[in-house]
């Protein structure tokens, strides 16, 4: 019941500012034009802030048990390698199929990991769920400007979607927060707090754009909606979590697995999709639907995995 109550106490004020959102669009105070022009400030500054901040505050010294990593490492490259060639052949248009795909390996790792972790071992004892996103969460950003460009150019050639790739906003500060990490460059607090300021809106600023612009009458998409909201919440945890269980991992570092592939998906992957070409609408819609039936599906397999003393 802790990890149902957790899931709901993430999950409603999500939910509270998608419809805050909606009210914005119904009042006129914003419609899909401004948000556009929103999304693109999220993608082209607050995103890349977010990915700078948290990758600058990691400390990776403590990267020492990696085994439960390396699993997480290879189970996204396997939903990205499916998103990639596997995806496209079954979802189309190819706008539709990058923003399918980058919904079922993009998961909303560091909004649920640390609350479903706090909730199960207590606040402190989370140390797994930051290290497994330090690296997870710079993974997200380079594999979905993969699939996006990729996307977006079709077939160019592999200088020109390289090229693309090393422009990607998001990518620059993943490599550039990691430079700064590893160099020992300590940053003054008063430039560590405008960006933590900074990276702070991306949430709140998505979901807001996503109650604006989102529209759940897309009737053709619906069955590519409800398969993609089954592979995010339930085929993949289910997977990945019996891969895990078997090879033996448990406790804490089982806890930070089934968050990287059971949370919903990430909510940063709608103002990424919009800003690169893909299909936003569809988007938006895998942020709202997977945010909401994510509170039974956590719920349950917390509840699975803690009574099996898995957890």
């Amino acid at each position: 019941m802790n990890s149902f109550l957790t899931a709901v106490q993430v999950v409603l004020p999500m939910t509270l500012m998608v419809g805050i959102g909606v009210l914005f669009r119904i009042f006129k105070i914003a419609d899909g034009p401004t948000m556009k022009k929103v999304d693109n400030m999220i993608f082209k500054v607050f995103m890349p802030m977010l990915s700078f901040y948290n990758i600058y505050k990691t400390d990776f010294a403590q990267l020492k048990n990696v085994g439960y990593i390396l699993y997480g490492v290879a189970g996204l490259l396997i939903l990205f390698v499916l998103a990639m060639f596997v995806v496209p052949k079954f979802v189309k248009p190819g706008p539709t199929a990058a923003a399918y795909g980058q919904a079922i390996f993009r998961s909303n790792y560091l909004i649920f990991g640390a609350a479903v972790a706090e909730s199960i071992y207590g606040e402190g004892n989370i140390g797994f769920v930051t290290l497994l996103g330090a690296v997870a969460v710079p993974m997200y950003n380079a594999l979905s400007a993969i699939l996006l460009e990729k996307a977006r150019n079709g077939n160019a050639s592999a200088k020109k979607l390289l090229l693309a790739i090393a422009k990607n906003p998001t990518v620059i500060a993943t490599a550039a927060g990691l430079a700064v990490n590893f160099s020992g460059l300590v940053l003054p607090e008063l430039v560590l707090g405008v960006a933590k300021d900074l990276a702070g809106l991306t949430t709140p600023l998505s979901f807001l754009s996503i109650g604006v612009t989102l529209s759940l009458g897309a009737v053709g998409k619906k069955g590519y909606l409800i398969s993609s909201t089954l592979l995010r919440l339930l085929v993949v945890p289910a997977v990945f979590v019996t891969g895990a269980a078997l090879l033996g991992f448990r406790g804490q570092e089982m806890c930070a697995l089934l968050i990287l592939f059971a949370a919903p998906t990430a909510v940063s992957s709608y103002p990424t999709a919009v800003a690169m070409g893909a299909d936003g609408d569809f988007a938006a819609q895998m942020v709202a639907y997977t945010t909401v039936f994510c509170l039974p599906t956590i719920f349950l397999w917390t509840m699975m995995l803690n009574g099996l003393g898995f957890m």
